[in-house]
This record gives structure tokens, C-alpha cells and sequence, in this order.
């Protein structure tokens, strides 16, 4: 434990960051201590993080996240995430998470990696945080990105299904390989939105690994957003025009046992879209 609280005191001190009177307790102490170590360092941890309520794996996941601020930068949108028990909960996503269709992402040593097709949105306006139905979202969705998302496993196998354990390590949240723009026009309608989005995930020989046909939850792509304001509304956070809203996965996530290259094909009422990329 003393070791966790020096390794604790390093990090916070070197980024300007001091936990907050609700947050001096040593289980969210030694949370965030082992959630910064596993994530910088992409390496699974070798036991499970301390109980924790979620109010306080919240806590854990913002101080986790401003941790990364100097090597990830800063908030570029939010992903309405859950757990497999069908829990939900949001993480952070941060600037240099993202990457364009083409890239070469470099795999972790220390732990496995999931890869999942992903629906991204991104917000036109501001107005959006006053949007209280499907249409109103509608009208504030400027974009549909093609995405596939690499996230690390950095729990321990029982704690997977943990909510504030995924919480408090942002969901292992790695990498955002984004495809062209589909622009959604003004004229779209909340009917226009209910229309397919499939996707399919190819590695190796053309070989499909993952398709899906909407969400795996079943949400609605609107629905999901106005879930996604629900959960950032109650931890006082607001959207902005250009952030980028990840909303689900489309197929479920797999998890690739050797290193090549991936390509995703996306079909949306909106257009079509494809990203291709590695992991090494």
C-alpha cells in the first residue's frame, strides 16, 4: 500500500493534479494509483482494484483522465459505454486517442486488446444540451464518422464486469481509427435515422471477425445520445460543437491473437464508409 500511495503522490505532483477532500480515501487512492500505473504503462493489472462506489470511480476516472492530459491532450468527446451486465456509464475520449484510416497502431505488450466497430457522431451545435427529443437531437448531429475502437484489457478477468472498475480505468479506451466524414444533412428526420447501420470487420484472407447490424444494445443511435447527455449531464458536464460522441458498438468486440492489418466497411442511411488499419 505505501508503495501505491508513493507511486500515487509522483504522478499527481508532476501533472499539477491534487485529489479533491471527497477523493482522500486510500481505496480511491490506491485505485488511481493502479488505474494510471496499467494504463500508461499498458500492462494488465495483476490483481483487482478496490471496491469502489461509482460516485467514486467517477472521481477516479477524471483524475485518470487529467493524468493523460499531457501525452493525450485534451477532451475531444465522450462515449456512452457499458457494462456486460448492461449497465451504463460514459468515458472520456481525448484528442490523441483519434487516428486516421491508414494508421499503424502499436500493440500492447502487457495486456490483450479488443477491437470493436464503433458508431461515432459527431455534435454541429451547442444547442444540443437543451435537446430533449429524438428530433431536436437530430437536428444537432453533423456528422456520422466510420469508426473501429482498440481498447486495452487492463482488468482482471472478474472485474470486467465490474461497473466502477470499468469506470475508474475509462473503459481501457486506447484507440479511435476514424474513416471519412458522412455528412448528415439538415433535412434528415428522425425517421432517416432509423434506417441500418451495418458494419463489418474483415482481418486476414477477407476473413469477417465481427458484423454487426445497430448497436448491440439495441439503442437507437438518437436514443443513445440522449442517454449519453443524461449520464456527462449528471456529472455537471456539457457538449460542444465538434465533439465527438462514440455511442456504441456495432457486432461485438474480438480479440485479435497476432498482429496485421484490419479493414472495416460501414453502411449508413447517410453513405458508406470504410477504415483500414494495423496493429504491430
Amino acid at each position: 500500500m505505501k508503495r501505491l500511495l508513493g507511486i500515487l503522490g509522483t504522478l499527481v505532483l508532476a501533472s499539477g493534479v491534487f485529489l479533491s477532500a471527497a477523493a482522500q480515501d486510500k481505496p480511491a487512492q490506491e485505485a488511481l494509483a493502479l488505474a494510471v500505473k496499467a494504463y500508461v504503462d499498458r500492462q494488465a493489472l495483476t490483481g483487482p482494484l478496490p471496491n469502489l462506489a461509482i460516485s467514486k470511480a467517477i472521481e477516479v476516472q477524471d483524475f485518470l483522465v487529467m493524468n493523460l492530459a499531457p501525452d493525450y491532450g485534451s477532451v475531444a468527446g465522450y462515449q456512452r459505454d457499458s457494462s456486460p451486465g448492461g449497465a451504463l456509464f460514459s468515458a472520456v475520449l481525448l484528442e490523441n486517442m483519434f487516428t486516421s484510416s491508414g494508421a499503424t497502431l502499436h500493440r500492447a505488450r502487457g495486456c490483450k486488446q479488443s477491437v470493436e466497430l464503433t458508431l461515432l457522431v459527431r455534435v454541429g451545435s451547442e444547442r444540443i444540451n437543451k435537446a430533449g427529443t429524438l428530433a431536436a437531437v437530430a437536428a444537432e448531429i453533423s456528422e456520422v464518422l466510420p469508426a473501429v475502437e482498440v481498447r486495452d484489457q487492463l482488468l482482471v478477468a472478474r472485474q470486467r464486469l465490474d461497473s466502477a472498475a470499468l469506470i475508474a480505468i475509462n473503459g481501457g479506451v486506447r484507440y479511435l481509427v476514424l474513416g471519412g466524414p458522412l455528412v448528415v444533412p439538415s433535412s434528415m428526420t428522425v425517421d432517416d435515422w432509423a434506417g441500418a447501420f451495418v458494419a463489418h470487420l474483415f482481418q486476414r484472407d477477407e476473413n469477417i471477425v465481427s458484423h454487426g447490424s445497430g448497436l448491440v444494445t439495441g439503442t437507437g443511435p438518437l436514443q443513445a445520445v440522449l442517454e449519453l447527455k443524461q449520464l456527462l449531464r449528471k456529472r455537471g458536464r456539457f457538449l460542444k460543437a465538434g465533439d465527438l460522441l462514440a455511442l456504441g458498438s456495432i457486432g461485438f468486440a474480438v480479440e485479435p491473437d497476432t498482429n496485421g492489418r484490419f479493414e472495416a466497411g460501414f453502411k449508413t442511411p447517410f453513405g458508406s464508409g470504410r477504415v483500414v488499419f494495423a496493429l504491430r
